[in-house]
């Protein structure tokens, strides 16, 4: 006797479908399963067994064979469970699965025979969606990753004895609200609104050029001025995470099993803060069978890394990689892995060990030298990468106590989307998202300057001895700040204050 269901195995953050076949024949009594099985594959036939027969079905005294196809991918994972039982049961005559060859299949088994969620779903489905199957056999815990996929009709279980009527399980409401409420995440919005965080007007400004432009930025400045605060508050400045961007974000999440981190209702993007004290692996991912980091928990989103030059130097040189190709490639003894990696990346740091250095009214404990090997952790090519870089100064005793109610309320998000509008327009026959990709040959082509604002630029090559990599990144903040005053051309006082955003990258002694 022969049957087949159908299941799927992670790779990276993509899925294969893997067929799940059966054979029962007469011979000397055993389970085995073969097909590049790994060892969370082949402990199934034990969870399998118990489940079957507490559940109430029968095990078959026969000679059992599993094949897990294609043979030349390795398989790993506990939600194979699920689908071996299933076509086992099929197999045997004990249940009658409709339309088994456009069904997908995963969970994990207790040996009682109840369904726990697995990773990966979300991914699982995208990829049956493009192979034609219709409908998936899921635990009752993975149906909010269903949620995102529209084309695909699900079965949530709760018991392996529920797969002997599916169309009843389908159909019962009962199941439905009791997973919506297991489901439903009440958590507070621990995002900051820019509008209640006081002083730091030069700080906003280009946190709102950074959000308009998609630019990196770094906030170098004393313990307590609010680098931390300034920098969670861009999540709610960025435009929401479209239907894709959702879908993708998602799946990623789903294969990390941090699926509930995500807002689906306000589609807010990624806000990724590792400890400084992150391995090389968990930032970019890694492992035997690799899983993404937090580059890749951060994709379509923001990385932030607070005490920048904390981090080892080891693990920030990974980011040079991310930051250039949007992804990151692990290779592996069995494979190449590519995981996504489009992030922003927010930085703050310190001015020296203490924290103090340049800051009036405080003393500094660091020497000199201390202070230029504290800045020096901070390669060169990684602060190529950040086109805003920005002293943040101690508020000032009034801007302390100022009250909340004195605070002038502004539309950051509106001026924001009207750039962003700017910018899909601008380039919407082009490779260009937005103005952080601008590179020399396209700056020429997008970035007019009236003649009053040629003179300042003129001036401002010789006066800060700006580079090319630092002309290329002023004209990048130039073109965003332009159209955030909607300036087709890019004017004098937009060009001025680019160039007081350079200024400390370019000369001042805060960095080397």
């Amino acid at each position: 006797m022969y049957s087949f269901v159908h299941s799927a195995v992670i790779s990276g953050v993509k899925a294969e479908i893997v067929r799940v076949e059966i054979d029962i024949s007469r011979g000397l009594p055993g389970f085995h399963i073969v097909g590049l099985a790994g060892k969370t594959v082949k402990e199934s036939a034990k969870r399998v067994r118990s489940a079957i027969i507490n559940s109430g079905f029968e095990w078959p005294i026969k000679k059992i064979t599993v094949n897990l196809a294609p043979g030349n991918i390795q398989k790993y994972g506990s939600h194979f469970d699920l689908a071996i039982a299933a076509v086992l049961l099929e197999c045997s005559g004990q249940i009658k699965i409709k339309n088994r060859e456009k069904k997908i299949f995963a969970g994990e088994l207790n040996l009682n025979g109840d369904l726990n969620k697995v990773k990966g779903v979300l991914a699982m489905l995208i990829e049956a969606e493009k192979n034609n199957i219709k409908e998936a056999v899921l635990a009752a815990e993975n149906q909010k990753e269903t949620e995102l996929i529209e084309n695909i009709d699900s079965y949530f279980l709760y018991n392996l004895s529920q797969l002997t009527d599916l169309i009843k399980v389908k159909n019962n409401n009962f199941f439905t609200r009791d997973i919506e409420e297991k489901n439903r995440v009440n958590r507070k919005d621990n995002y900051f609104e820019l509008n209640f965080i006081r002083g730091q007007h030069n700080a906003k400004r280009a946190l709102i050029t950074a959000a308009a432009g998609g630019h990196n930025l770094l906030f170098v400045g004393p313990p307590g001025c609010g680098k931390t605060i300034l920098a969670a508050s861009i999540v709610k400045l960025l435009r929401p995470l479209s239907s894709q961007e959702l879908l993708e974000t998602a799946s990623i999440y789903s294969v990390s099993d941090n699926l509930e981190k995500l807002n689906f209702k306000k589609r807010y993007r990624p806000f990724v803060a590792p400890h400084h004290s992150i391995t090389s692996a968990a930032l970019i991912g890694g492992g035997r069978i690799p899983v993404p980091g937090e580059i890749s928990l951060a994709h379509n989103g923001v990385l932030f890394l607070d005490e920048l030059p904390e981090f080892k130097a080891a693990v920030l040189a990974n980011l040079r990689e991310p930051l250039e190709r949007k992804k990151i490639k692990i290779a592996r003894n069995n494979g190449s892995y590519i995981f996504p990696a489009n992030f922003q990346l927010i930085a703050a740091m310190n001015p020296c060990p203490c924290g103090y250095a340049g800051v009036k009214n405080k003393s500094c404990s660091c020497s000199e030298r201390d202070i230029i090997k504290y800045q020096q952790k901070l390669s060169g090519p990684l602060l190529d990468r950040i086109d805003l870089q920005i002293e943040v100064p101690p508020l000032e005793s009034e801007e302390i106590l100022l009250k909340s109610s004195q605070t002038k309320l502004i539309n950051y998000q509106e001026k924001i989307k009207n750039a962003r509008i700017m910018q899909a327009q601008r380039y919407k026959n082009s490779r260009l998202k937005n103005n952080s990709e601008l590179e020399l040959k396209d700056i020429e082509k997008y970035c007019s300057l009236k003649r009053s604002a040629q003179k300042i630029l003129k001036d401002a090559v010789k006066k800060i001895n700006l580079s090319m990599r630092g002309y290329i990144r002023l004209m990048r903040v130039s073109r965003t700040i332009a159209d955030l005053k909607s300036h087709h051309n890019i004017k004098k006082e937009d060009l001025i204050e680019a160039i007081d955003f350079r200024w400390l990258a370019e000369n001042s002694k805060m960095l080397y």
